[in-house]
């Protein structure tokens, strides 16, 4: 009789692991697409933040660079701008500032504001750039034609 008790606990046993198993099957298949959705918005909400700070920052540096262009021959002026996670370098061209940002692998946004103030970028603004505070000097000069320009440069 104690050999058929046990094979009975053991039937009991066995059952019980295999409706435990079955119930935790159940909840992952509930919980791991709610996790999906929720880290795939996550994503996409630190892609706006990302954006929305880029614009911030070049409408900045480019209406501070036409500020100094009115006040003329050597106007001066630092500012800081906040540089968003996902910035790999920023560019002047033609009074045009651009952020290069790269939000997700494999896809590059360039972030642009323009500024009727003719902008030069000095020798250290080139290359990539690490996220945060960033100290940027701005300064009105003349060049060799005596044409006003600005100066942008990282202190």
């Amino acid at each position: 009789m104690k050999v058929d008790g046990m094979e009975n606990k053991s039937a009991k046993l066995g059952q019980a692991a295999i409706e435990n198993l079955v119930m935790i099957g159940f909840a992952l298949a509930f919980i791991l697409p709610i996790a999906f959705f929720f880290m795939s918005s996550t994503s996409s909400e630190n892609t706006k933040t990302s954006l929305a700070q880029a614009k911030v920052t070049v409408r900045t540096i480019a209406d501070e660079a036409g500020e100094l262009y009115l006040q003329g021959d050597g106007a001066k002026k630092t500012i800081v701008v906040n540089y968003p996670d996902s910035v790999k370098g920023a560019s002047v061209s033609r009074g045009v500032v651009a952020l290069t940002l790269e939000p997700e692998a494999g896809r590059r946004l360039d972030v642009v504001s323009s500024s009727f103030a003719p902008i030069q970028a000095a020798e250290n603004f080139a290359g990539s750039r690490n996220a945060g505070l960033q100290r940027i000097a701005l300064e009105a000069k003349r060049d060799l034609n005596g044409d006003l320009y600005v100066e942008i440069s990282y202190e």
